[in-house]
Order: structure tokens, then sequence, then C-alpha cells
């Protein structure tokens, strides 16, 4: 008897997992689809916008300011391509369950599904810009190693960790405080300029460097710098975004488990 009961719990898990895992490939998905359906060049849009500010920086820091940063584009978009991962996933995540308000009073299922499958489609976006900046490497002559190779994995893992538990964080708290979708837009431009995206950390002074890494993003757009410019897996700016990211984590799925119950009431 016992070992039926094991087997019946066993069983029902994995159908509750495959349930889970299929919601949200089914979530993340959609969405995908949703933005490059009828778009001609569905896939170029991905690459504007951070594109358009490489151009821009560019133009400001190195051809008017004189600013000499080596492979100063490739030094941009390493940077701005995550930042992307950033922006798209923070704004959409803020508002992901009030967006999704039919589902959630209509079906049962973990309700943290929706911004975790919202982070899996973004971290797609961001997988397809990575053939943009090899192509850059390859322009300026800087050669991908074997640690490259490993270490974009390893840091596409810890940036969706980090945006999941910002994700359930922001997206609980606007439910229940409307304004907070419109203080993120303000934080995000600012956080942007407190991120070493256009700037190398070489020039921020000394004593602000470890305040600078508090932001959680610092850190994090750091290590792809390094990665993609010098072929390094900066261990020290991984464990610093490491320990954000189970910050973050705790938080955000604590807030969560607090008001997930009152979700379908404020909608």
């Amino acid at each position: 008897m016992v070992k039926t009961a094991d087997v019946q719990i066993t069983d029902g898990i994995k159908r509750d997992l495959s349930y889970y895992y299929d919601l949200v490939y089914i979530l993340a998905q959609k969405e995908i689809k949703t933005r490059y359906k009828n778009n001609i060049f569905g896939y170029v849009w991905s690459l504007v916008n951070p594109m358009a500010y490489t151009f821009v920086f560019y133009f400001a820091f190195e051809v008017i300011f004189k600013v000499k940063v080596e492979n100063y584009v490739l030094f941009l978009i390493s940077g701005l391509f995550a930042w992307q991962w950033v922006t798209n996933y923070v704004n959409g995540s803020t508002v992901a369950f009030f967006q999704n308000a039919n589902l959630i009073k209509k079906a049962r299922f973990p309700r943290f599904i929706i911004p975790l499958s919202k982070c899996l489609q973004d971290s797609f976006h961001f997988a397809m810009t990575l053939p943009v900046t090899f192509l850059f490497m390859v322009y300026y002559g800087v050669t991908p190693t074997l640690m490259t190779f490993i270490g974009i994995p390893i840091i596409i893992v810890v940036q969706f960790l980090l945006l999941f538990g910002i994700g359930m964080l922001l997206g609980s708290l606007n439910l229940f405080f409307r304004d907070i979708q419109f203080l993120i837009a303000i934080i995000l431009q600012m956080t942007f300029y407190l991120t070493p995206i256009v700037y190398p950390i070489s020039r921020v002074p000394e004593v602000y460097r470890s305040l600078l890494m508090l932001n959680p993003f610092a850190p994090l757009i750091l290590s792809w710098k390094e990665l993609f410019l010098n072929g390094v897996l900066h261990w020290e700016y991984i464990s610093i975004t490491l320990l954000h990211t189970i910050l973050y984590l705790i938080i955000g799925s604590a807030v969560y488990r607090k008001l997930v119950w009152k979700f379908s009431e404020v909608m």
C-alpha cells in the first residue's frame, strides 16, 4: 500500500511538472509568435533599438567628445544587448499579471509561470542577438575563446534568475500599487547611466566603484563585457551578481507568496 501511494504521488508530480512545462512553453511561444507575426523585418526589430543607441553613443563619445575606448562599438553592444533584455523584461513583467487577468481568473495554475514564461521569451530574443555580437568580434579581430562559449550559458542562467526574481516582486506589487509601472520607467532610465554600459568601469573613481556594485545590473553587464571583449569569465562580477540574484529571488518569492491569493480580487 505504501509503495502504491508513493507511485501515485510520483506520477502526480510528474503530471504536474509536465503540465507546468507545457504551459510555460505555450505562453512563451505565443508571445514570440505574436511579436514576429506579420512582421517582415521581425528579427531585425530585435536589433534596431540597441544598434540605434550604439550609433548615438558612438557619435557622441567617440566622434564629438573624443573619448577613446578600444573597440568601442563592440564595447557598447556587448552591454546594450544584455541591457535590452533587462528593460524589456522588467517593463513587461511589471504589468504581466495585470495583462493576463483573464487567464488568472479562469484557469488554475501557479501564477509565477507568467513572469517565468515572459523571461523565457526575452531570453530567446537575447540569444538571437548573439550572432551579431560575434560578427562585431570578428570585425574588430577579437577571437572568441573556449571560455567565451562556456561563459555565455552561465551568465544567461544568472541573468535569467535575477530577472525572474525581480519580475515576481514588481509584478506582484504592481497589482496593488499601480504607480509602480510608471516609476519603473524612471528608475530604469537612471539605472542605465549607473551601469557601466557606455563607459568603462576604469573611468569610475575608485571610491564609487563599490557603491556601483549595489546596482544589480552593474556586475552583470561587466560580466558580459569581460566575456566578449577579453574572453574572461570574471568570477568576482558573477559572484556579486549571484548575491543579488539570491536576494531578489528570496524577496520576490516571499512577496509573491504573500500576495498571490489576492490576485483575482484586485484585477
